[in-house]
Protein backbone atom coordinates (compact mmCIF):
# COMPACT_ATOMS: atom_id res chain seq x y z
CA UNK A 1 0.00 0.00 0.00
CA UNK A 2 1.29 3.46 -0.88
CA UNK A 3 0.99 6.38 1.54
CA UNK A 4 -1.43 8.11 -0.83
CA UNK A 5 -3.88 5.18 -1.02
CA UNK A 6 -6.84 6.02 1.21
CA UNK A 7 -9.83 4.11 -0.14
CA UNK A 8 -10.49 0.61 -1.43
CA UNK A 9 -13.70 0.52 -3.45
CA UNK A 10 -15.29 -2.93 -3.46
CA UNK A 11 -17.87 -4.02 -6.03
CA UNK A 12 -19.50 -7.45 -5.79
CA UNK A 13 -20.90 -8.54 -9.15
CA UNK A 14 -23.49 -11.18 -9.95
CA UNK A 15 -24.96 -11.27 -13.46
CA UNK A 16 -24.32 -7.54 -13.54
CA UNK A 17 -22.66 -7.05 -16.92
CA UNK A 18 -25.49 -4.85 -18.19
CA UNK A 19 -24.70 -2.04 -15.75
CA UNK A 20 -21.22 -2.82 -14.39
CA UNK A 21 -19.43 -0.68 -17.04
CA UNK A 22 -21.43 2.39 -16.02
CA UNK A 23 -20.60 1.71 -12.37
CA UNK A 24 -16.87 1.32 -13.01
CA UNK A 25 -16.58 4.29 -15.33
CA UNK A 26 -18.25 6.49 -12.72
CA UNK A 27 -15.70 5.29 -10.18
CA UNK A 28 -12.81 5.95 -12.55
CA UNK A 29 -14.10 9.50 -13.12
CA UNK A 30 -13.88 10.57 -9.47
CA UNK A 31 -12.47 14.04 -8.78
CA UNK A 32 -10.18 12.54 -6.16
CA UNK A 33 -6.72 11.67 -7.57
CA UNK A 34 -6.63 8.11 -8.88
CA UNK A 35 -3.68 7.27 -6.65
CA UNK A 36 -5.91 7.83 -3.61
CA UNK A 37 -8.16 4.87 -4.33
CA UNK A 38 -8.18 1.37 -5.76
CA UNK A 39 -11.09 -0.55 -7.23
CA UNK A 40 -11.58 -4.25 -6.51
CA UNK A 41 -14.31 -6.17 -8.36
CA UNK A 42 -15.20 -9.71 -7.31
CA UNK A 43 -17.71 -11.78 -9.25
CA UNK A 44 -19.94 -14.49 -7.79
CA UNK A 45 -19.64 -17.04 -10.62
CA UNK A 46 -21.83 -15.07 -13.03
CA UNK A 47 -22.80 -16.69 -16.31
CA UNK A 48 -22.19 -13.39 -18.13
CA UNK A 49 -18.76 -12.59 -16.66
CA UNK A 50 -15.61 -13.11 -18.78
CA UNK A 51 -12.73 -12.47 -16.39
CA UNK A 52 -9.99 -11.94 -18.99
CA UNK A 53 -12.19 -9.59 -21.01
CA UNK A 54 -12.91 -7.40 -17.99
CA UNK A 55 -9.22 -7.28 -17.06
CA UNK A 56 -8.31 -6.24 -20.59
CA UNK A 57 -11.01 -3.57 -20.71
CA UNK A 58 -10.12 -2.01 -17.33
CA UNK A 59 -6.42 -2.68 -16.67
CA UNK A 60 -6.28 -0.36 -13.65
CA UNK A 61 -9.00 -2.31 -11.81
CA UNK A 62 -8.46 -5.60 -9.98
CA UNK A 63 -10.90 -8.32 -11.04
CA UNK A 64 -11.35 -11.71 -9.39
CA UNK A 65 -13.99 -14.38 -9.93
CA UNK A 66 -15.14 -17.06 -7.51
CA UNK A 67 -15.91 -20.58 -8.70
CA UNK A 68 -19.25 -20.56 -6.85
CA UNK A 69 -21.82 -17.95 -5.89
CA UNK A 70 -20.68 -17.15 -2.36
CA UNK A 71 -23.38 -14.57 -1.70
CA UNK A 72 -23.05 -10.88 -0.94
CA UNK A 73 -21.73 -11.26 2.61
CA UNK A 74 -18.94 -13.74 1.91
CA UNK A 75 -17.90 -12.06 -1.34
CA UNK A 76 -17.51 -8.68 0.36
CA UNK A 77 -15.49 -10.25 3.15
CA UNK A 78 -13.15 -11.94 0.67
CA UNK A 79 -12.78 -8.71 -1.30
CA UNK A 80 -11.97 -6.80 1.89
CA UNK A 81 -9.10 -9.22 2.48
CA UNK A 82 -7.76 -8.39 -0.99
CA UNK A 83 -8.05 -4.64 -0.44
CA UNK A 84 -5.20 -2.49 0.84
CA UNK A 85 -6.53 0.88 2.00
CA UNK A 86 -7.59 1.95 5.52
CA UNK A 87 -11.13 2.73 4.34
CA UNK A 88 -13.46 0.29 2.57
CA UNK A 89 -16.07 1.78 0.23
CA UNK A 90 -18.78 -0.71 -0.73
CA UNK A 91 -20.70 0.01 -3.93
CA UNK A 92 -23.28 -2.16 -5.66
CA UNK A 93 -22.76 -2.69 -9.40
CA UNK A 94 -26.10 -0.96 -10.08
CA UNK A 95 -25.02 2.14 -8.14
CA UNK A 96 -23.38 4.93 -10.10
CA UNK A 97 -21.25 7.31 -8.07
CA UNK A 98 -21.40 11.03 -8.67
CA UNK A 99 -17.99 12.41 -9.61
CA UNK A 100 -17.39 14.02 -6.20
CA UNK A 101 -18.59 11.10 -4.06
CA UNK A 102 -15.14 10.10 -2.83
CA UNK A 103 -14.19 13.76 -2.34
CA UNK A 104 -17.21 14.16 -0.07
CA UNK A 105 -16.34 11.02 1.88
CA UNK A 106 -12.75 12.17 2.28
CA UNK A 107 -14.05 15.45 3.67
CA UNK A 108 -16.24 13.55 6.13
CA UNK A 109 -13.24 11.56 7.36
CA UNK A 110 -11.43 14.84 8.06
CA UNK A 111 -14.43 16.56 9.65
CA UNK A 112 -15.49 13.62 11.84
CA UNK A 113 -12.33 11.73 12.82
CA UNK A 114 -14.10 9.81 15.60
CA UNK A 115 -16.63 8.28 13.19
CA UNK A 116 -15.84 4.96 11.50
CA UNK A 117 -18.93 4.35 9.34
CA UNK A 118 -20.59 6.57 6.75
CA UNK A 119 -23.62 6.28 4.49
CA UNK A 120 -23.81 7.84 1.04
CA UNK A 121 -27.07 9.34 -0.20
CA UNK A 122 -28.80 7.14 -2.77
CA UNK A 123 -30.81 8.81 -5.51
CA UNK A 124 -33.15 6.82 -7.72
CA UNK A 125 -31.57 6.01 -11.08
CA UNK A 126 -35.03 5.39 -12.51
CA UNK A 127 -37.01 8.36 -11.18
CA UNK A 128 -35.45 11.81 -11.36
CA UNK A 129 -35.76 13.85 -8.19
CA UNK A 130 -36.59 10.83 -6.03
CA UNK A 131 -34.58 9.29 -3.22
CA UNK A 132 -33.58 5.65 -3.18
CA UNK A 133 -32.24 5.80 0.37
CA UNK A 134 -30.88 8.13 3.05
CA UNK A 135 -29.24 5.61 5.32
CA UNK A 136 -30.93 2.72 7.11
CA UNK A 137 -33.25 2.99 10.08
CA UNK A 138 -34.01 0.35 12.70
CA UNK A 139 -37.44 0.00 14.22
CA UNK A 140 -37.45 -0.63 17.94
CA UNK A 141 -39.25 -3.89 17.12
CA UNK A 142 -36.34 -5.22 15.06
CA UNK A 143 -37.36 -4.29 11.52
CA UNK A 144 -34.74 -2.48 9.43
CA UNK A 145 -35.77 -0.21 6.57
CA UNK A 146 -34.22 2.07 3.97
CA UNK A 147 -35.05 5.62 4.95
CA UNK A 148 -36.45 8.03 2.40
CA UNK A 149 -37.11 5.42 -0.28
CA UNK A 150 -39.43 6.91 -2.91
CA UNK A 151 -39.50 10.35 -1.28
CA UNK A 152 -38.87 13.56 -3.18
CA UNK A 153 -35.33 14.80 -2.82
CA UNK A 154 -35.37 17.36 0.04
CA UNK A 155 -34.13 20.87 -0.67
CA UNK A 156 -31.78 20.50 2.29
CA UNK A 157 -30.60 17.38 4.06
CA UNK A 158 -27.99 17.85 6.79
CA UNK A 159 -25.12 15.62 7.78
CA UNK A 160 -26.55 13.60 10.63
CA UNK A 161 -26.56 10.37 12.53
CA UNK A 162 -28.45 7.39 11.09
CA UNK A 163 -28.72 3.95 12.61
CA UNK A 164 -26.68 2.25 9.91
CA UNK A 165 -25.64 2.38 6.27
CA UNK A 166 -27.07 0.55 3.28
CA UNK A 167 -24.55 -1.85 1.73
CA UNK A 168 -25.28 -0.46 -1.73
CA UNK A 169 -23.22 2.67 -0.98
CA UNK A 170 -21.34 2.89 2.30
CA UNK A 171 -17.90 3.37 3.78
CA UNK A 172 -16.40 1.75 6.86
CA UNK A 173 -12.99 1.95 8.46
CA UNK A 174 -11.08 -1.25 7.75
CA UNK A 175 -10.08 -1.85 11.36
CA UNK A 176 -13.73 -1.67 12.47
CA UNK A 177 -14.78 -4.03 9.67
CA UNK A 178 -12.13 -6.49 10.81
CA UNK A 179 -13.06 -6.07 14.47
CA UNK A 180 -16.63 -7.01 13.53
CA UNK A 181 -15.33 -9.98 11.48
CA UNK A 182 -17.01 -8.41 8.47
CA UNK A 183 -20.49 -9.35 7.37
CA UNK A 184 -22.10 -12.35 9.03
CA UNK A 185 -21.50 -15.05 6.44
CA UNK A 186 -24.48 -17.11 7.61
CA UNK A 187 -26.73 -14.36 6.26
CA UNK A 188 -25.58 -14.94 2.65
CA UNK A 189 -27.56 -11.93 1.39
CA UNK A 190 -30.17 -9.47 2.74
CA UNK A 191 -30.05 -7.74 6.15
CA UNK A 192 -26.30 -8.38 6.33
CA UNK A 193 -25.62 -4.64 6.10
CA UNK A 194 -28.18 -3.79 8.81
CA UNK A 195 -26.70 -6.54 10.99
CA UNK A 196 -23.19 -5.16 10.49
CA UNK A 197 -24.40 -1.69 11.43
CA UNK A 198 -26.25 -2.99 14.49
CA UNK A 199 -23.14 -4.77 15.74
CA UNK A 200 -21.06 -1.65 15.17
CA UNK A 201 -23.62 0.35 17.15
CA UNK A 202 -23.41 -2.08 20.05
CA UNK A 203 -19.66 -1.46 20.15
CA UNK A 204 -20.41 2.24 20.61
CA UNK A 205 -19.69 3.26 17.01
CA UNK A 206 -21.72 5.83 15.09
CA UNK A 207 -22.86 6.10 11.48
CA UNK A 208 -23.21 9.40 9.63
CA UNK A 209 -25.20 10.17 6.51
CA UNK A 210 -23.13 12.34 4.15
CA UNK A 211 -25.70 13.85 1.75
CA UNK A 212 -22.97 15.30 -0.51
CA UNK A 213 -21.66 11.77 -1.22
CA UNK A 214 -24.17 10.59 -3.80
CA UNK A 215 -24.90 7.64 -6.04
CA UNK A 216 -27.68 6.94 -8.51
CA UNK A 217 -29.03 3.50 -7.62
CA UNK A 218 -31.23 1.17 -9.63
CA UNK A 219 -31.87 -1.25 -6.75
CA UNK A 220 -32.70 -4.98 -6.89
CA UNK A 221 -31.51 -4.98 -10.49
CA UNK A 222 -30.41 -8.61 -10.40
CA UNK A 223 -32.57 -10.44 -7.87
CA UNK A 224 -35.83 -8.50 -7.73
CA UNK A 225 -37.18 -6.61 -4.73
CA UNK A 226 -39.98 -9.06 -3.81
CA UNK A 227 -38.75 -12.26 -5.40
CA UNK A 228 -39.19 -15.56 -3.57
CA UNK A 229 -35.43 -15.54 -3.01
CA UNK A 230 -35.55 -12.09 -1.41
CA UNK A 231 -38.51 -13.02 0.79
CA UNK A 232 -36.84 -16.15 2.11
CA UNK A 233 -33.61 -14.49 3.14
CA UNK A 234 -35.35 -11.32 4.28
CA UNK A 235 -37.59 -13.12 6.77
CA UNK A 236 -34.90 -15.47 8.01
CA UNK A 237 -32.13 -12.93 8.39
CA UNK A 238 -34.31 -10.26 9.98
CA UNK A 239 -35.24 -12.67 12.77
CA UNK A 240 -31.63 -13.76 13.22
CA UNK A 241 -30.49 -10.13 13.34
CA UNK A 242 -33.06 -9.29 16.02
CA UNK A 243 -32.33 -12.34 18.21
CA UNK A 244 -28.57 -12.01 17.88
CA UNK A 245 -28.15 -8.31 18.58
CA UNK A 246 -30.99 -7.09 20.78
CA UNK A 247 -29.96 -6.77 24.46
CA UNK A 248 -32.27 -8.47 26.97
CA UNK A 249 -33.69 -5.23 28.46
CA UNK A 250 -34.66 -4.07 24.97
CA UNK A 251 -35.93 -7.49 23.92
CA UNK A 252 -38.26 -7.66 26.92
CA UNK A 253 -39.91 -4.47 25.67
CA UNK A 254 -39.97 -5.34 21.99
CA UNK A 255 -40.30 -9.12 21.53
CA UNK A 256 -44.10 -9.22 21.47
CA UNK A 257 -44.36 -6.27 19.03
CA UNK A 258 -41.71 -7.99 16.88
CA UNK A 259 -43.79 -11.17 16.78
CA UNK A 260 -46.99 -9.27 15.99
CA UNK A 261 -45.33 -7.26 13.21
CA UNK A 262 -43.88 -10.44 11.73
CA UNK A 263 -47.32 -12.08 11.74
CA UNK A 264 -48.86 -9.01 10.12
CA UNK A 265 -46.27 -9.02 7.33
CA UNK A 266 -46.73 -12.78 6.86
CA UNK A 267 -50.50 -12.32 6.48
CA UNK A 268 -49.89 -9.63 3.87
CA UNK A 269 -47.54 -11.91 1.95
CA UNK A 270 -49.95 -14.85 2.30
CA UNK A 271 -52.66 -12.77 0.63
CA UNK A 272 -50.34 -12.35 -2.36
CA UNK A 273 -49.56 -16.06 -2.52
CA UNK A 274 -46.25 -15.93 -0.66
CA UNK A 275 -47.36 -17.39 2.69
CA UNK A 276 -45.61 -20.75 2.28
CA UNK A 277 -42.29 -19.05 1.53
CA UNK A 278 -42.61 -16.76 4.55
CA UNK A 279 -43.54 -19.62 6.87
CA UNK A 280 -40.68 -21.80 5.62
CA UNK A 281 -38.21 -18.95 6.15
CA UNK A 282 -39.32 -18.43 9.76
CA UNK A 283 -39.11 -22.17 10.37
CA UNK A 284 -35.61 -22.23 8.89
CA UNK A 285 -34.58 -19.38 11.20
CA UNK A 286 -36.00 -21.00 14.35
CA UNK A 287 -34.58 -24.45 13.67
CA UNK A 288 -31.05 -23.12 13.16
CA UNK A 289 -30.55 -21.03 16.29
CA UNK A 290 -27.53 -22.82 17.76
CA UNK A 291 -24.96 -20.67 16.00
CA UNK A 292 -27.07 -17.55 16.57
CA UNK A 293 -27.03 -18.17 20.34
CA UNK A 294 -23.25 -18.53 20.27
CA UNK A 295 -22.85 -15.32 18.30
CA UNK A 296 -25.26 -13.54 20.62
CA UNK A 297 -23.11 -14.44 23.63
CA UNK A 298 -20.05 -12.93 21.99
CA UNK A 299 -21.87 -9.78 20.87
CA UNK A 300 -23.50 -9.10 24.21
CA UNK A 301 -20.27 -9.80 26.10
CA UNK A 302 -18.38 -7.13 24.15
CA UNK A 303 -21.30 -4.66 23.98
CA UNK A 304 -20.42 -1.13 25.08
CA UNK A 305 -23.65 0.66 24.19
CA UNK A 306 -26.07 0.95 27.11
CA UNK A 307 -29.62 -0.26 26.56
CA UNK A 308 -31.06 3.17 27.35
CA UNK A 309 -28.89 4.77 24.68
CA UNK A 310 -29.90 2.08 22.17
CA UNK A 311 -33.57 2.75 22.89
CA UNK A 312 -33.01 6.39 21.93
CA UNK A 313 -31.30 5.43 18.66
CA UNK A 314 -34.12 3.14 17.53
CA UNK A 315 -37.16 4.38 15.64
CA UNK A 316 -40.40 3.97 17.60
CA UNK A 317 -42.94 5.36 15.15
CA UNK A 318 -44.36 2.46 13.04
CA UNK A 319 -45.35 5.00 10.40
CA UNK A 320 -41.67 5.56 9.68
CA UNK A 321 -41.23 2.07 8.28
CA UNK A 322 -44.47 2.02 6.28
CA UNK A 323 -43.81 5.52 4.94
CA UNK A 324 -40.02 5.05 4.70
CA UNK A 325 -39.62 8.18 6.80
CA UNK A 326 -36.23 9.83 7.17
CA UNK A 327 -34.91 9.71 10.73
CA UNK A 328 -31.61 11.61 10.70
CA UNK A 329 -30.56 12.63 14.18
CA UNK A 330 -28.46 15.64 15.09
CA UNK A 331 -24.78 14.83 15.28
CA UNK A 332 -23.62 14.14 18.84
CA UNK A 333 -20.26 15.46 19.93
Amino acid sequence: MTDSLRFSIIVVSYNSSAFLPRCLEALQAQTLPRAAYEIVVVDNASADFELDAWRARYPDIRFEQFEDNLGFAVANNRAAQMASAPWLVLINPDAFAHADMLQALQGAVSDYPAVSMFSALQLSANHAGKLDGAGDGMMAFGFNYRMGYGHDMPQFLPVGEVFSACGAAMMIRRDLFERLNGFDEDFYIYCEDADLGYRARLLGERCLLIPQARVDHIGSATLGARSDFALRYGYRNRLWMYLKNTPWPVMILTLMPHILMTIAVMIKDALSGKGVIAGAAIWEALTNLGHIRRKRRDIQTTRRLKSLRLLKLLTWNPGKITGRGIDVKEMRQ
